[in-house]
């Protein structure tokens, strides 16, 4: 499974960062193509190569490189190898997009029958790295108006507070997805009443009672759970009504088994989750009907008006 953490960083945040992850180890960071197989390190940070991958040989050698024939370059296989991939934040029209720290940390094996854990110092790695980041940073929020509740949607750097601060905006979207004016985040100050507030609402949330929640079932597995707890697999989908379930096949919507604590990279039916083409969404229902007319109550939504 792999993890990611959102960040808000101009060209100056990102320079900050690389020299800071420099400090942690052998660390190099590689472009994330290169002409030849012999991929030379970035050193300076510009606005042609905000986005790289982070590689520290102190912990690891595991670093998987392909070769694309018809583009003829080279490019790191970020699911096999053990880096940790990094992108800053561009900018349009007074509009600053997400950027994000992302890493895998399982690979297949070389039958691709299995996922196997990679290197646990690689996860201690990237752990420092997103803590530095949490330390450095002020948060993103967004509030979802149909939860109506703030959540993290990301990290702004101190570049990035300078530019909100002089009347920038920050898409919680990448800049090919739809905008919207109800997907802007707004920087959390520490020390503020909006920061206190939030940290109160957190707190009011986590100490609810069950009576105060909207239980849902999935259609898929038959599995129990709570809307809007962040302690279980599955997910509602707001837009479309449907609930995602990680116990069946993305490709045919058959459930799985576990084999080694995870479930295979493959099925019978065809899916492989190295190839986007085999995968069909089979793996998300429709909430219940009943359950949904209790869902759209609870979010003060009209009868037969979309969530969202």
């Amino acid at each position: 499974m792999g993890r990611q953490l959102g960040v808000y960083f101009t060209k100056e945040d990102c320079q900050n960062f690389l020299d800071f992850a420099k400090t942690t180890g052998n660390v190099v960071a590689l472009p994330w193509k290169s002409p030849t197989s012999d991929f030379a390190p970035i050193e300076t940070v510009d606005d042609k190569n905000l986005g790289f991958f982070l590689f520290n040989r102190g912990i690891s050698s595991n670093l998987v490189i392909r070769h694309v024939a018809q583009q003829s370059y080279y490019a790191i296989d970020s699911l096999q190898s053990s880096v940790i991939e990094f992108s800053g934040s561009s900018i349009r029209d007074r509009t600053m997009f997400p950027g994000r720290i992302w890493a895998e940390f399982t690979f297949l094996n070389k039958e691709r029958t299995a996922l196997l854990p990679k290197e646990p110092e690689f996860s201690k790695w990237y752990d420092i790295l997103a803590n530095w980041i949490k330390k450095h940073s002020e948060r993103v929020v967004w509030t979802d108006p149909i939860q109506r509740k703030e959540s993290i949607v990301g990290y702004a750097g101190k570049g990035a507070q300078k530019f909100y601060d002089s009347g920038g905006r920050l898409s919680i979207n990448p800049p090919r997805a739809k905008q919207s004016e109800n997907l802007l985040g707004r920087i959390l100050y520490h020390g503020n009443e909006p920061y206190a507030a939030y940290l109160h609402d957190i707190a009011r949330r986590r100490l609810a009672g069950p009576k105060e929640r909207i239980q849902l079932t999935c259609q898929l597995c038959g599995d129990k759970f709570y809307y809007g707890s962040k302690n279980v697999d599955h997910r509602v989908r707001v837009e479309d009504s449907t609930i995602y379930c990680p116990k069946v096949c993305p490709g045919c919507g058959e459930k799985r088994k576990l084999h080694g604590g995870v479930y295979p990279p493959t099925h019978s039916c065809g899916w492989d989750v190295m190839r986007s083409e085999t995968y069909r969404q089979r793996d998300y229902a429709p909430i219940d009907k009943n359950e949904l007319l209790i869902l759209m109550r609870y979010l003060g939504v009209e009868p037969g008006s979309p969530l969202v």
